[in-house]
């Protein structure tokens, strides 16, 4: 199990109107040392999505250091690109799926071997409850599915821990519901989950559960 560390970090962001808000100070967090799973929590604008993009080396802006597997990383655009490919599955709201290109296209795109890809993507989709829809285009797709296939995406290389930006905010709750249960299956099978929520009943379902407040977190 991968664990990823984030120590003693600052953050601030310039809003809107110019002003400079402070959005971490001191803050600490550690993934995938014991917990399968790992949610945050906080009112819209405290930090979850930003908090995410560090922990994925894509917001290398904040004073701190970061640690993969008990390494400290260089954070360089470079260094950080490498680590994400060889242990990060990622899932964005609102799924960002290439809507002029099939479901397999999406899941393949920068693959090297594209015969092992396919067969990748077929047992991706087959994991996620979604055997055979290869040659649909996203915009067939329900909300619900175009969910699953963004989890099938994240799940092509493998990855050790999967960051999740509000992976059911647009779901309803049977379809949550589903959506939650593969990311067991998957904790079952040894991946770590990181999940950026609104919702108590997402965090209810993960081993930790931790707020935003006053620039740090806290566990609840």
């Amino acid at each position: 199990m991968t664990s990823l560390e984030l120590r003693n970090v600052s953050k601030s962001i310039r809003e809107p109107n110019g002003a400079i808000r402070s959005l971490f100070s001191g803050l600490d967090l550690v993934v995938g040392d014991t917990d399968p799973s790992v949610a945050l929590l906080g009112r819209s604008g405290s930090g979850k999505s930003t908090l995410l993009r560090m922990l994925a080396g894509l917001d290398l802006d904040y004073d701190g250091s970061y640690s993969s597997a008990g390494r400290p990383l260089v954070r360089t655009s470079a260094v950080m690109a490498r680590h994400r490919l060889e242990t990060m599955g990622i899932v964005t709201q609102g799924c960002d799926l290439l809507h002029d290109r099939s479901v397999l296209a999406n899941l393949v795109l920068g693959a090297t071997d594209r015969s092992g890809a396919r067969t990748r993507a077929a047992e991706c989709l087959e994991f996620v409850g979604l055997p055979g829809i290869q040659r649909k285009r996203p915009g067939a797709l329900s909300g619900g599915e175009a969910q699953r296939v963004a989890i099938a995406r994240a799940l092509m290389k493998r990855p050790s821990v999967v960051l999740a930006d509000e992976p059911t905010g647009a779901l309803d709750e049977e379809t949550e519901t589903q959506v939650l249960d593969l990311f067991e299956r998957l904790q079952d099978e040894g991946a770590t989950f990181v999940i950026a929520t609104h919702s108590e009943r997402v965090a209810a379902r993960c081993a930790r559960r931790f707020r935003i407040v006053d620039q740090r977190l806290a566990e609840v």
